[in-house]
């Protein structure tokens, strides 16, 4: 006699799913690896291989323009002021 399954594998969704992750991935990826190398206000150079500047400096990422944007933390403090400004009118 055989024994029914206990649970219905849908190879094929997670194939698919799978294919989806991968190819998000890879978007993401190029993303970062064309990320800018100075703010984009006052185009002070960024050094990708300095601790403090990458826990200082604020990233923007817009998905639906595939664009990154960095900002210095003087820049960032001006920024912030005009969005507020913005946002009391």
């Amino acid at each position: 006699m055989r024994r029914p399954k206990l649970r219905k594998v849908d190879t094929d969704k997670r194939k698919r799913e799978r294919k989806k992750a991968k190819k998000q991935l890879q978007e993401r990826a190029s993303m970062v690896l064309n990320a800018p190398d100075n703010c984009c206000v006052c185009k002070t150079p960024f050094d990708k291989k300095s601790k403090k500047m990458a826990q200082t400096w604020h990233v923007v990422v817009f998905e639906a323009k595939k664009a990154i944007r960095l900002t210095c933390p003087a820049c960032w403090k001006e920024v912030e002021k005009v969005a507020e400004e913005k946002n009391g009118e």
